[in-house]
């Protein structure tokens, strides 16, 4: 024969089990908690990322028409803030 809990021969819950159950619902909680703001941080930085991608895309885009229709490298890099050398790999 099997040796059986008071508690569960008898269908009633320990404190001890109680808070047992109450400390994991705590636990998961909290880890849903922590997966949304990292969710939420990891969103952010990748919105920001992209932000930064398409503003870097727009002014090479810039630079190479006015470089294809023949504006000196100077002017471009002070309107664009590219370096001339990323200029000149356009």
């Amino acid at each position: 024969m099997d040796f059986i809990k008071t508690s569960e021969a008898y269908g009633y819950e320990t404190i001890a089990d109680a808070e047992e159950k109450a400390l994991a619902a705590k636990y998961e909680e909290g880890v849903g908690i922590g997966v949304e703001k990292g969710i939420g941080i990891g969103l952010e930085r990748g919105r920001s990322e992209g932000i930064e991608i398409g503003d870097l895309n727009a002014r090479k885009e810039m630079a190479k028409a006015l470089k294809n229709n023949g504006a000196s490298l100077d002017l471009i890099a002070n309107v664009s803030g590219l370096s001339e050398k990323e200029i000149r790999n356009l």
